[in-house]
């Protein structure tokens, strides 16, 4: 089962720090605007009525050095039980293609930071020299 994360990554030279975190449960309002459902229960009446619409994550893109939240997966039906987002008994809206892989907003770059392995050869934006290192802060 997954949880969500919280990661720190940290220039082992100068210190410079960035965090992402994920993946958090979102539901869509009656307009389709995509709200914080809460973890591990519904932040609100409302929350609790949409049921969960998907999930996304804080990720961190070293070459625009900018953190942003991006969707990691919407479902077809809303799930009206937390845990079974968990377990994988939510259907994802459409089978995943090469194009729906998730980019920088920015500057469409692929590789984006988020836990303690993806970062392994992250330079450090700022100092050029050092490199990001990850540490998991907590998990909920």
């Amino acid at each position: 089962m997954v949880t969500g994360l919280y990661y720190l990554h940290k220039c082992h030279i100068c210190g410079y720090t960035v965090s992402t975190s994920g993946p958090w449960e979102f539901y869509r309002d009656a307009p389709g605007k995509r709200k914080t459902y809460g973890h591990p229960v519904p932040l609100s009446q409302e929350a609790a009525q949409a049921g969960i619409h998907g999930l996304s994550a804080i990720v961190y893109c070293a070459v625009c050095d900018k953190s942003f939240d991006v969707v990691l997966v919407e479902f077809k039906q809303p799930c009206r039980r937390p845990l079974s987002v968990w377990l994988g008994e939510c259907e994802p809206k459409e089978e995943f293609k090469e194009e729906d892989v998730v980019k920088c907003p920015d500057c469409g770059n692929t590789r984006l930071v988020f836990g303690e392995y993806e970062n392994a050869d992250t330079r450090c934006p700022r100092c050029k020299q050092g490199k990001l290192v990850a540490r998991l802060e907590w998990i909920s």
